[in-house]
């Protein structure tokens, strides 16, 4: 197989990891959120913010050991790493969300969907080579 062949395998195969980290966290979130919402009956803000930690714990885990078998590296200064991910990602839906709904009065969920698209470009590339440098 020649460099070029090799390189875009790895990358297939790291980016379909990605995918199902991610989709494996949307169901935790749901799940979590679920749980403590309709089961222990709490108050939403309990609810969606203990599901977006516990969820957000999974997806830096999975894409540190299961993704990009990063373990070698330092905890610390990838979580450091991955807290700007995060950050930058959140920016990038809260601005496109906003634009869809008050520039082209859209769905709020049709702008997350709209922006998922671009946070999981981001997500990708700043998670293989700048918070997990594989």
């Amino acid at each position: 197989m020649s460099l070029v062949g090799s390189v875009l395998s790895s990358h297939l195969v790291a980016f379909t990891k990605f995918g199902i980290v991610g989709a494996t966290t949307a169901a935790i979130y749901f799940l979590v959120m679920w749980i403590a919402d309709s089961v222990l009956e709490a108050n939403y803000i309990f609810a969606v913010s203990t599901a977006y930690l516990v969820s957000t714990i999974f997806h830096f885990v999975a894409n540190r050991h299961f993704t990009f078998g990063a373990t070698k590296g330092k905890h610390y200064h990838q979580a450091v790493r991955y807290l700007v991910l995060w950050l930058i990602n959140y920016l990038i839906t809260i601005a496109i969300v906003s634009l869809c709904v008050e520039k082209f009065l859209l769905s709020p969920y049709l702008g997350v969907c709209i922006a998922v698209i671009f946070t999981v470009i981001t997500g990708y590339s700043l998670a293989r080579y700048w918070v997990f440098k594989v």
